[in-house]
């Protein structure tokens, strides 16, 4: 069953306060790229020409040769604005990401088989080693931390926080008795020191 829809044209097409855009170059070469290649999804043709693909191989070229310091767009970007040199550029990042990953899963294929091989040497500290960092691959190893928890009620809360209240005021009061005792001591010490000066004038 079809149901007939019409546009409903007295609301205003919200307005985009700002355009965005990537902070960085290789962002917005990204942007550019994944924009272009959900609008092919959508159904947009691609007409790449020669001049278009050499732009876009100038632009994914930038992506490694920058230092990305440049947080506004130059002037050679604005070739990203046409669709052929933004789907070319898509299709080559999408290309260069799955290499990425295809090279990783590679380089673990080797590494694990070498430990493999060296698992089943006749040392057997090195076959030990080999077998440990086969585990921790394959995360057999996982550090786990427990957290305990401990819910207080609020009564309990506020007589323990009643209790360290009374230990500090406890600790300053020795420490005021010390410091009182230690100046006590200094003035004892000093009028000892009077008397002995006045007796041997005398």
């Amino acid at each position: 069953m079809q149901i007939p829809v019409e546009p409903n044209l007295d609301k205003p097409i919200p307005v985009v306060a700002q355009k965005q855009a990537g902070k960085t170059l290789s962002e917005r070469i990204k942007i550019a790229g994944n924009t272009a290649l959900l609008l092919k999804e959508l159904g947009v043709e691609e007409n790449v020409t020669p001049e278009e693909d050499a732009q876009a191989k100038a632009m994914f070229a930038k992506m490694d040769d920058t230092d990305d310091t440049a947080t506004q767009p130059g002037p050679e970007e604005a070739s990203m604005n046409q669709i052929g040199v933004a789907m070319k550029l898509g299709s080559y990042i999408s290309e260069y990401e799955k290499q990425v990953v295809a090279d990783k899963i590679q380089v673990r294929t080797v590494v694990i088989n070498r430990l493999m091989e060296i698992s089943k040497d006749e040392d057997n500290r090195t076959a030990l080693k080999a077998l440990e960092l086969l585990g921790k691959a394959s995360d057999l190893f996982t550090e786990r931390a427990e957290i305990t928890i401990t819910h207080q009620t609020s009564d309990e809360l506020k007589s323990a926080i009643k209790e360290r209240i009374n230990q500090l005021m406890q600790m300053q009061k020795l420490d005021n008795k010390s410091k009182t005792e230690s100046r006590l001591a200094q003035l004892k010490h000093s009028n000892e020191d009077v008397v002995d000066v006045e007796a041997k004038e005398k």
